[in-house]
Order: C-alpha cells, then sequence, then structure tokens
C-alpha cells in the first residue's frame, strides 16, 4: 500500500500540469516500469560503486593507484565535511531532507518550462534522482528515463537513509577529467583530501557535476568560478555559511595543483599484482581445488575462476595492498642498473633475508606496467650461481666431510659430456674453498656423481623454480644446463636459506591485503621449513665467504660483518649472474640481452659484479 500511494503521488506529480501536450501525454501513457521498481526490492548488486585500489610501500606512502574505467576513490559519509553536503544540497535539491526522492516543487516548474519550450530542457532532479540516473539509468534525456527516474528514486528513499543516499551521491557523480566522487576529485584538482579543502575549493568542486564538461576547470576556469558563485550564493541563501564566510570565498584566489594518480615502481607494482594472484588463490581455496582437479578443462576452468575474482577485488570492490617495498633502496637499485651498455639489460632482487620481505625487485633499465619482468619472468640459465644449491649443500649434508677434507676434481667425462673449467685448467684433489672459490667445474661434477643426481635435485625441491622438472634431472644441469632456467628472483630467495640456518620460507611482497576502509582481508600465513641441516649451513657460509675473499666474487666485496655469494657465467658469457649475501640481506642481480649474445665487454669488466657492489654499499648504510 506504501509504494502505491508513492507510485500514484509520483504520477500526479509529473502529470499535474494542464500545459502538457497531446504527444507528450501519448509518450508517457506507453510507458512501462521495469520489473524491479515494481516487485519488492532493488536490484542492490548494481548500487555497489566501483572503487580504486592503492598499492603502499612499507613506509605507508602509495605508489600506484589502479582502476578500470571509472577511477574513484570512496568517501563513507562520516568523513564528508560539512561544508560539502551543505554545498549539495544547497546548490543541487534545497529540499533533500525533506521529499520522498521526488521534489513536487522542483518537477512543476520543470514541467512548464519544458512544455512552453516543447523538449526537456529542465530537469527538476532531485540528489535522489541523480543518483538514481547514475546506478541504474542512462542520462538521454527521454520522458521515459524521467519517469523510470522518479520511480527508483522513490524506491531509493524507502530502503536508504538520507545519509546513504548522501554518500552514495558524493561518490557516484562525475567531476570531470576521469573523476567520479568528490574525494577523487579533491585530490586530483587540488592535491589534497576533502577534508583539507577550502569553502571556496569545496564550492568550485561541488559545481563541477551540475555540467562536467563546462564547469571543469581544467578547461573553462572562467565557467567553473561562475558555477561556484552560484554554489556560494545558494549555501548562504540557505543560511550554510555567514556574510563573512560568503565574501571570502568569493575573494579567495583558486590555484589548482592537479595531481594525476600514481603509478610508481611498476618492476613492484607488477609483481605485486603477481603475487595477490597467488595469495588470494591459497586464501580462497582456489588452489586446493585446482590441485583436486582430475582434467586440463577443471583446472582451466578454476583458473578463469581465480582471474575473474581477483578482476572483480581489484577493479569494482577495490583493496589497499601493503608492501614491503623500501623505496630507496628500488631506486638505488634502479639508477645503478643504467651503467649497463645500451644493448644489455639487467635485473636486480634484494631481500631483507631475517623477514622474508621483498625490499626490492627491477625488472630491467627503463621498465614500464605491464612490460616483461626480467626480476621474475626471464627464466635464464644460471651457469655455476646454481653450484651451491645443486651440488655443494647435498654433497656435505650427505657426506658429513670436514671443511678440510679435499675432494676430486679430475678431468670429467661420461656419456659424451666432458665439461672444461675456465681457462681449460686441470686439478686432481682440491679443498671444498677452492672447489666453490675458484667455481672448478669438475669437483661440482663428480660431486653430484657420487651422490647422485636425483638425491642433489631434491634440495631444489622446497624452492619456488617453476621451470624445473624431472626433465632437467641430468649431470649438465650441475652447472646450470636448464632445459629453461631460473629466474633472478627465484634464485635469490632460495639463497636466503644460506642466512637462516638452512631454513627456508617463500620472499613475499605483500604485507596485508585491506578492503578501502580498512578491513583485513588477506596476509600469508607460512612458517619457515628446515631444508638442510644447522651444520651444513654454517659450512656453506663459510665456502660463500670465501668466494668473497678468495675467488670469483671479490670483486663484489663490500665491508660487512658477514659477506658470502656466488657467480655465475653460462656458455659463451650469455649469462653473468651473481647472489650475495650481508647480515641483513639476500641480493640478486642478472645481466644478459633479451635475446641471448654474449657480453664480452660486461664480462671482462666485471661490470655486474660492480653494479652489485654499488647498489649494497648505499643499501648497507
Amino acid at each position: 500500500m506504501k509504494l502505491f500511494v508513492g507510485y500514484i503521488m509520483i504520477i500526479s506529480l509529473l502529470l499535474s500540469s494542464f500545459l502538457l501536450t497531446e504527444k507528450v501525454w501519448g509518450e508517457i501513457k506507453s510507458i512501462k516500469l521495469p520489473s524491479e521498481i515494481i516487485e519488492n526490492e532493488l536490484p542492490i548488486d548494481s548500487m555497489h560503486l566501483s572503487r580504486s585500489s592503492t598499492i603502499l610501500a612499507d613506509d605507508g606512502s602509495v605508489i600506484d593507484t589502479i582502476h578500470g574505467t571509472e577511477h574513484r576513490i570512496y568517501i563513507p559519509y562520516e568523513q564528508l565535511p560539512s561544508s560539502v553536503i551543505h554545498a549539495f544540497v544547497a546548490a543541487e535539491d534545497n529540499h533533500f531532507f525533506k521529499h520522498p526522492g521526488v521534489d513536487g516543487t522542483a518537477v512543476a516548474r520543470a514541467i512548464v518550462v519544458n512544455a512552453k519550450s516543447g523538449g526537456i530542457d529542465q530537469g527538476g532532479s532531485t540528489i535522489t534522482q541523480q543518483l538514481a540516473r547514475n546506478l541504474f539509468l542512462s542520462h538521454t534525456k527521454t520522458y521515459k528515463r524521467k519517469l523510470h527516474e522518479a520511480f527508483y528514486s522513490y524506491r531509493l528513499e524507502q530502503e536508504l537513509t538520507k545519509e546513504m543516499i548522501l554518500e552514495l551521491y558524493s561518490n557516484a557523480i562525475y567531476f570531470g577529467s576521469g573523476n567520479y566522487g568528490i574525494a577523487t576529485a579533491s585530490q586530483f584538482y587540488f592535491g589534497k583530501s576533502v577534508d583539507q579543502l577550502s569553502l571556496a575549493e569545496t564550492a568550485l568542486l561541488c559545481g563541477i557535476p551540475n555540467n562536467p564538461n563546462q564547469y571543469d576547470p581544467t578547461k573553462n576556469m572562467d565557467q567553473s568560478l561562475k558555477r561556484q558563485h552560484h554554489v556560494l550564493k545558494k549555501m548562504l541563501e540557505n543560511k550554510y555559511i555567514k556574510e563573512e564566510e560568503y565574501n571570502k570565498a568569493l575573494n579567495e584566489e583558486i590555484s589548482l595543483n592537479i595531481t594525476r594518480p600514481i603509478h610508481a615502481f611498476p618492476d613492484y607494482t607488477t609483481y605485486t599484482l603477481q603475487e595477490l594472484r597467488e595469495l588470494v588463490s591459497y586464501s580462497e581455496g582456489f588452489e586446493d581445488r585446482i590441485e583436486k582437479a582430475e582434467t586440463i578443462e577443471e583446472k582451466t576452468a578454476i583458473r578463469s575462476e581465480l582471474d575473474h575474482f581477483v578482476h572483480q577485488l581489484i577493479y569494482e570492490k577495490g583493496i589497499r595492498v601493503e608492501t614491503h617495498l623500501d623505496q630507496t633502496i628500488q631506486i638505488n637499485a634502479q639508477k645503478q642498473l643504467q651503467q649497463l651498455p645500451k644493448d644489455v639489460e639487467g635485473a636486480f632482487v634484494v631481500i631483507d633475508h631475517a623477514t622474508y620481505r621483498l625490499k626490492a625487485i627491477v625488472g630491467g633499465k627503463n621498465m614500464n606496467a605491464n612490460e616483461f619482468n626480467r626480476a621474475y619472468q626471464a627464466y635464464r640459465q644460471p651457469g655455476s650461481a646454481i653450484k651451491p644449491l645443486l651440488a655443494f649443500v647435498p654433497y656435505i649434508e650427505k657426506k658429513a666431510l670436514p671443511l678440510n677434507v679435499p675432494v676430486d676434481a679430475a678431468p670429467f667425462c661420461k656419456r659424451g659430456y666432458c665439461p672444461a673449467n675456465y681457462g681449460n685448467a686441470t686439478y686432481n684433489n682440491v679443498t671444498l674453498k677452492n672447489a666453490l672459490g675458484k667455481s672448478i667445474n669438475t669437483a661440482a661434477v663428480r660431486m653430484v656423481d657420487s651422490i647422485g643426481i636425483e638425491y642433489a635435485f631434491q634440495f631444489l625441491e622446497p624452492f619456488s623454480f617453476q621451470k624445473v622438472s624431472t626433465e632437467d634431472y641430468r649431470i649438465t644441469a650441475v652447472l646450470g644446463g636448464f632445459d629453461h632456467g631460473v629466474s633472478p628472483l627465484e634464485l635469490s630467495d632460495a639463497y636466503t636459506t644460506f642466512s637462516n640456518n638452512g631454513h627456508y620460507q617463500p620472499t613475499r611482497a605483500i604485507k596485508s591485503v585491506h578492503t578501502t576502509d580498512g578491513k583485513l582481508l588477506y596476509q600469508w600465513k607460512e612458517k619457515p621449513e628446515q631444508v638442510w641441516s644447522v651444520d651444513t649451513n654454517r659450512k656453506m657460509r663459510t665456502l660463500l665467504n670465501y668466494v668473497m675473499a678468495n675467488g670469483t666474487g671479490q670483486k663484489a666485496r663490500i665491508q660487512s660483518s658477514y659477506i658470502g655469494g656466488k657467480t655465475g657465467t653460462t656458455n659463451n658469457n650469455k649469462d653473468l649472474w651473481f647472489v650475495g649475501l650481508t647480515d641483513r640481506y639476500t641480493a640478486g642481480i642478472w645481466v644478459g640481452k633479451d635475446r641471448p649474445a654474449p657480453i664480452n665487454s660486461v664480462q671482462s669488466r666485471a661490470l655486474h659484479l660492480k653494479i652489485w657492489k654499488d647498489i649494497m654499499n648505499q643499501t648497507e648504510k
């Protein structure tokens, strides 16, 4: 009965003018109402406004803003300054707190004007009607849309409080230049939050939605100021401001501070989004479902469902992703990679191994958003950089020998595979220190041959080497001969185990994920896993330190209470690697060409070691 009375009231208001022409009356009689405004409930799902997502650095500053077709920073009613509410109500709908969704006086006035002009020049729309138009309808000026708008508005008033309507309105409407909502407009036009706006700035912004193209201050400041004066006058007439405030606002000089959405550090943010998908899959059960799926079709369908879920999370619901990014380290690493020759690329990773936090990730010398990120998407042969993990750890773990026991480094040849040492040097028995320090290939190959390739590969299984498979279980892998290879992030991540007494936990960029209003959604819940013994780890740290003091890593040595690492070079100097450890950080660098080719000049100057040293000298300060 209540809804019926409301419908009769709306129709009466719309048809109350004797000035309606026969043509207009005919149009109105032919209009049919959509089912959702006849039934008991509005389509609540369609009342949700898409929200932009943000990615934050470790210090809390925003480093990226992500949005779909509508950039919107959502602000709840409680955070709307009274000046914003008063400006909207005074300028757009001064009977807002009294009418049931449609203002009879305004509608009647609009009908008279439109009947005289023969068109629909004046709308008479309330704030609620404008909200209904933005939520459910188009902006085409027809009597059909106006009638639907009126009915939707009445239903909105039945289901929502005035405060909720104002909240949705303030966030839904368009402010020009791609900005939706008052909070977004405030950041874009003035570079500050809405609660920091002056009265003059508030009035200028609240005047834009009436005609966003005409009143956009970046295009028509004169028109924008004219509209601002109208808003201020209405605020004065409705006694929301005093004469003194009115005059002060009129005389205030408006200075725009155009602040576009931030898209800093695409190397880090693109990886963060990749990790977000993994975190959501883990937290929402997609990972388990994929593992249990029996067919490729089932797995593909679940992955598509996951992609849709993540897309909605980022581009519609809006989230705040807090990360471990250290901007100072990231900027320095990006800068130092510029030392590489024009046709040579590189990637760099810095991990705080005590907390398993990814502090920096550089995917190329000048990487832009959505481009190939070499730090985690490039899979290359690791050369001798894989030896500590695939040869020395398994050998020491199985043999449990002291470091002073010699190992066989004599020439090796098996099934046609006869690896050579650097400079074609030959050895007999050598110490483990020299075997790793001088990166003696024959020693490493003989060590793995003696313990078995399957046993050695067991020590890679705990790590996140996505492209390593059982097809790689062959002796050539000891020197980096994999079918696909490893990424710089994967290798650096595995090396963190040397700084954690043989314990491994995946390195993470994401600290936590929240809704835009602060509710915790996701957080990694992982514990370190023991992958080799403490005794083996102690010996490995000694060997890795020897590499820096007397071996191939000397040119990367920095002043630190502990320093260790391992170099890696592939055939014909196509890939150069170095992963090093300090007391606090594990950092890895890869240098090469996207299309593999020799980089002899870089290798001869040990430029990759110099870059690593330059970055870590600054990082350790």
